[in-house]
């Protein structure tokens, strides 16, 4: 994108890990008793568009440190987010949960954009963006004082990028095997684990539940400008949360 250096990423997925690969199959069911048959699978280069789409249509809308920063509203900061999410999706290691059935594009019905970050990655450039300097300011308070590379010991983890299920097919478990699924690949890697913010209760009790570990917090009502004004005025999350699994 023209104003923004190119994106480098150190790390480069290992050639003898087959790509496209299924990760994690399983079923379930819904309370009607209907059975949906899953697949969780690596996101090709074809479907990055329809990712990110997807993403568009169903995560920046709900999730709240989006709808509070107004980023679909700041076109200059929806463009080089979408700029970002293909840069990191060209690592070959982001995940979407397809159904399990021989179509040549499978529906999409949830997805987790992830990379994997290094420590010798350049730092990211200056970002002339309002609501995506907000974020990205949030998101490097959290970390002061708890750097992912420290906590796991190494030099490289898990990062993620976003994490959705589509409206109709929540509460059917799925984001919860894409977080269980994230051992799979950490381990496949040789990964020490990842470092994930929750910005939601509902993706922060699944967390819990997928064995990750709370790190660091910050409620969002005492996030505050100099002015005293709350930047990410959220209802019904507390808080922000920066949580950890060792693979």
């Amino acid at each position: 994108m023209e104003g923004l250096p190119e994106i480098t990423t150190t790390w480069k997925r290992p050639a003898d890990i087959k790509f496209p690969t299924t990760w994690h199959r399983f079923e379930t069911k819904s309370k009607d008793g209907r059975v949906y048959k899953i697949r969780i699978e690596d996101l090709t280069e074809e479907r990055t568009g329809e990712a990110i789409d997807f993403l568009m249509k169903y995560y920046f809308p709900e999730e709240p440190l989006s709808v509070t920063s107004k980023i679909l509203e700041d076109e200059i900061s929806l463009m080089i987010y979408q700029y970002l999410l293909t840069q990191m999706i060209a690592q070959n290691i982001s995940i979407i949960a397809v159904m399990d059935d021989d179509s040549p594009n499978p529906e999409i019905v949830g997805l987790q954009l992830l990379s994997v970050a290094s420590k010798d990655d350049p730092e990211l450039p200056e970002i002339p963006a309002e609501a995506l300097n907000k974020k990205r300011k949030i998101y490097m308070d959290i970390r002061r004082n708890h750097n992912p590379f420290e906590i796991l010991g190494s030099d490289l983890y898990l990062h993620e990028w976003g994490i959705c299920v589509a409206p109709e097919y929540r509460r059917l478990g799925i984001a919860l095997n894409i977080l269980h699924t994230l051992t799979k690949i950490g381990e496949a890697y040789g990964l020490k684990g990842t470092m994930i913010m929750f910005t939601r209760t509902e993706s922060q009790k699944l967390a819990e539940k997928a064995g990750f570990k709370l790190y660091n917090e910050i409620v969002y009502s005492e996030y505050t400008d100099d002015e005293g004004n709350v930047i990410f005025p959220v209802e019904g999350t507390k808080s922000l949360k920066f949580m950890g699994k060792l693979f």
